[in-house]
């Protein structure tokens, strides 16, 4: 099978194996023989797989130059990269016999010295842009079980604001930007689990869709969703109509369906009312709203186990926003065409695992560049970070991280501004953190992990969204266990050392 720190990433995920890997095999080799520690090294042997899916490699060669060494260049040939590392250097090493004393590493470590200073006169590799940097501010720390947070300009002074659900709270609060003063929206509420925001009247405050009365046993929950309006000031108690109660109505989003800028509310509920947990067996469904209507309609029923995962999306670029949802079946896509009907599309079967760890629990869609790509956490409530990229017909499965602990947050937003989209993932268990991955290659087959909160965020929900009006994106989350909701201000890219 291999020694753990010397595996490639695609052999730690079973894939079929080819030269690459003995070349990133060898880079690790030689990364110890130089430095004299191991490249993807971890207290366990978890840990170690993990850090070789991330990329995180130890920093030990400090006296070959500046620039990458040729070892952690190795590391970064992944297959179907666009530059061959034995081509880079014009040596076929993989060719060179094996002599004593370990003769064959000698002459990569010489090179590791050399491909710094440019001699083998091989193109560049890809260079992304910095990545971007942020600063940490806290808004709220006591919102028990804080479950998501939506941005929504709230009192129409041109200023994002945020509001704030928390499950173990009786109240909606939103908190107004600048100074996040705190103002609760309806008070008397049990177990509030999503909001959406949009201004349906066209008054320039939105109306809010809340979901409450939750429960992840659908016999114990209501689903009571309500619609929320203000009474003149904002800052004050809002109004709280009862439109329907759907057992475990969970996600709730706005959607464009038809196309013409009259957007009507989606539920998506967890699991079908008559299911039982833990296995969730059975159907469940998809419906939503239209406004001033407010009847019940329904998208599908076809969807089984637990639906988690909700995001709105103009898949095929015709001016009519998409549904794409992540659930027990995979990623899956429901359109509503010229034909007035809404049609569904496997897109992805999601983790290979038997029910119920198979499919998918959250779903993002980002761009490198033209090239679109899907991004899932795995399973339900999963460790696993995956990206989805197109090969054909299909869709190429990538796991980039499988150190999450339940969780529960994906974004993507081009956080550093170069046209390529990065990736916001964030978990609830044991460490809460929140990290943030940039594709290192033009196509996303190798992702570089960041830390933008280590261990201070049990990010349940997080947003993205320019805050402070500087022209950069920033990013808001609140967090479960730690109770807490923050915003980290996007400083912009850092320079590189020159």
């Amino acid at each position: 099978i291999g020694t753990v720190p010397y595996m490639s990433p695609e052999q730690v995920r079973g894939e079929t194996l080819d030269a690459r890997s003995d070349s990133f095999s060898v880079g690790a080799t030689m990364y110890e023989v130089i430095s004299g520690r191991r490249p993807f090294e971890g207290a366990s042997a978890c840990e170690t797989i993990s850090a070789i899916l991330v990329g995180e490699h130890q920093n030990g060669l400090h006296h070959c130059g500046r620039g990458r060494s040729l070892s952690q260049r190795a590391a970064n040939v992944a297959p179907g990269s666009q530059h061959d590392l034995r081509m880079r250097m014009r040596i076929e090493v993989t060719n060179t016999p094996v002599v004593e004393n370990g003769m064959r590493l000698l002459i990569v470590g010489v090179a590791a010295c050399l491909v710094p200073l440019n001699l083998f006169g091989s193109q560049p590799v890809y260079s992304n842009a910095p990545q971007a940097k942020f600063a940490e501010h806290t808004i709220a720390t006591d919102l028990n079980g804080g479950y998501q947070v939506v941005v929504s300009d709230i009192n129409h002074d041109g200023k994002p604001d945020l509001i704030a659900v928390a499950s173990g709270m009786k109240e909606l609060i939103w908190f107004e930007n600048p100074g996040w003063q705190r103002h609760v929206i309806v008070g008397n509420i049990s177990n509030p689990i999503n909001c959406a925001a949009w201004d349906v009247d066209g008054d320039g405050i939105p109306e809010i869709a809340l979901a409450h009365g939750f429960s992840n046993d659908p016999a114990r929950s209501i689903g009571i969703v309500s619609l929320l309006k203000h009474k003149g000031d904002p800052s004050q108690p809002w109004e709280m109509i009862e439109i329907d109660r759907l057992p475990s109505s969970h996600r709730l989003r706005w959607v464009d369906m038809d196309g013409n800028g009259k957007k009507v509310l989606v539920n998506a509920p967890l699991a079908g009312a008559l299911v039982k947990p833990p296995d969730y067996k059975g159907a469940v469904p998809l419906v939503y709203y239209r406004p001033g209507v407010w009847k019940r309609e329904i998208i599908s029923e076809e969807l089984e186990g637990v639906l988690h995962g909700i995001v709105i999306t103009d898949w095929d670029k015709d001016g009519h926003e998409d549904i794409l949802t992540a659930s027990f079946l995979g990623v899956d896509l429901f359109s509503f065409g010229k034909s007035k009907r809404w049609a569904r599309t496997r897109i992805v079967n999601g983790n290979p695992d038997p029910w119920p760890r198979g499919g998918a629990s959250e779903i993002a869609v980002g761009q490198l560049g033209k090239e679109r790509f899907i991004c899932t956490i795995e399973p339900w409530h999963g460790n696993q970070v995956v990206v989805y990229r197109p090969q054909g017909q299909s869709w190429q499965r990538q796991v980039i991280d499988a150190s999450l602990n339940d969780g529960h947050v994906l974004l993507t937003a081009d956080l550093n501004q170069d046209g390529r989209d990065e990736i916001i993932a964030g978990y609830r268990g044991q460490g809460r953190s929140v990290y943030i991955y940039s594709a290192e290659d033009r196509k996303g087959s190798r992702w570089l992990r960041q830390v933008l909160d280590d261990g201070g965020m049990g990010a349940a929900g997080c947003a993205v969204a320019d805050l402070n009006g500087d022209g950069r994106p920033d990013i808001a989350c609140i967090g479960t266990a730690t109770t807490n909701l923050k915003w980290y201000e996007n400083l912009g890219a850092a320079s590189r050392p020159k």
